[in-house]
C-alpha cells in the first residue's frame, strides 16, 4: 500500500473491517488479501478485489478496470495465493477496456468467487459473471442489467440563454467529424447506436453466455439479455447467480476452492516429478 490510490485506500479500510467482522463470527481462520504480490502471506491466501460503486476504465478515487487487472495479474502470480474473491456492489459504468479485463479474468488459472450485495448490473455484472460461482448477499440483491446505453444532458440551449453562443467551424474535408455524435444530440440516433451501442452489446452479450451457460442457452430476446434486472431467487432461476449466502459462507467457499486448486496443482506437481 505505498504507492496507492484513494479507492485502494477505501478497499484497503473496508477490508482490515471485514477482517474483523469474519473473526467476531469465528469462522475458519483465512487470510483475505489485497496485498497481491507479498509472497510472505500464508498458505492458501484469498486475494480480496473489490468493486463498488461507478466501473471507470481509469481513476484515483472510484475503481479502475485497469488497476483490477493488474491487482488479478499480482496475484495470479503470487504462489501463495489460491483464490480469488470478487466483492461486487456496482451498478456499472464505463464499457471501454472490459475487453481486456475480461480476458484477463477468463485466462486466469485460480478459481474466482463472486459474491455481490445490493447490486450486480451492467458493467458490474460484465465483471463479476466471470465468477466459477457466483452469489448474492440477500433475497434481495439486483443482478442483470446486461445491455448498453448512453446518456447525457444538452445544456446548448440553456447556454444560449445565457448569451453563451457556441461558434463551431470543419474543414471542407471533414463532414463527418463528430457527426454521429451531432446527429445523436439532435435526436438522430441510428448511426450512434448501430456504430457505438451495439458493438460493445454484442461484445457484452458474447462474454456473459460465453461464462454462464444458462445464458447461453437462452434465446436473444430472453428480457434478461435485453437489460431486465433481477432480485436474487429470479436470478438463480434464469442463471444469473448460484444461491444466495453470508459473507462468512462466500469467504469458506472460496478457501475450499483454493485448497483445492492447490492440493490439485501439487498432484500435478507429484505426478510430473515421478
Amino acid at each position: 500500500m505505498k504507492n496507492h490510490t484513494w479507492y485502494q485506500f477505501e478497499t484497503h479500510t473496508a477490508l482490515q473491517e471485514l477482517i474483523k467482522v469474519l473473526a467476531q463470527e469465528g469462522g475458519a481462520a483465512v487470510t483475505l488479501t489485497d496485498e497481491f504480490d507479498d509472497e510472505q502471506l500464508p498458505d492458501n491466501s484469498i486475494a480480496y478485489h473489490r468493486v463498488f460503486g461507478t466501473v471507470m476504465a481509469e481513476s484515483y478515487w472510484w475503481f479502475s478496470s485497469k488497476q483490477l487487472e493488474a491487482d488479478l495479474l499480482a496475484a495470479e502470480a503470487n504462489p501463495q495465493i489460491s483464490c480469488h474473491f470478487l466483492h461486487i456492489n456496482s451498478p456499472g459504468g464505463e464499457a471501454w477496456y472490459l475487453d481486456r479485463l475480461s480476458e484477463t479474468l477468463r485466462n486466469c488459472k485460480k478459481p474466482i468467487l463472486t459474491f455481490y450485495e445490493k447490486m450486480c448490473c451492467s458493467a458490474g455484472y460484465y465483471i463479476g459473471c466471470h465468477g466459477n460461482r457466483i452469489y448474492a448477499l440477500t433475497e434481495n440483491d439486483y443482478a442483470g442489467c446486461i445491455g448498453t446505453m448512453c446518456s447525457f444532458y444538452d445544456f446548448e440551449d440553456y447556454f444560449a440563454k445565457l448569451g453563451i453562443k457556441k461558434v463551431e467551424a470543419k474543414a471542407t474535408n471533414s463532414d463527418l467529424k463528430n457527426k454521429t455524435f451531432d446527429d445523436l444530440r439532435h435526436g438522430k440516433d441510428e448511426a450512434f447506436v448501430q456504430n457505438i451501442l451495439n458493438p460493445l452489446n454484442a461484445q457484452f452479450l458474447a462474454e456473459v453466455r460465453g461464462q454462464r451457460k444458462s445464458l447461453a442457452e437462452l434465446p436473444d430476446d430472453a428480457p434478461v439479455l435485453r437489460g431486465e434486472t433481477f432480485y436474487t431467487p429470479k436470478a438463480v432461476e434464469i442463471g444469473l447467480a448460484d444461491g444466495s449466502k453470508t459473507m462468512a459462507e462466500a469467504v469458506a467457499e472460496a478457501m475450499t476452492m483454493g485448497s483445492e486448486y492447490s492440493n490439485a496443482n501439487k498432484l500435478k506437481t507429484a505426478i510430473y516429478n515421478i
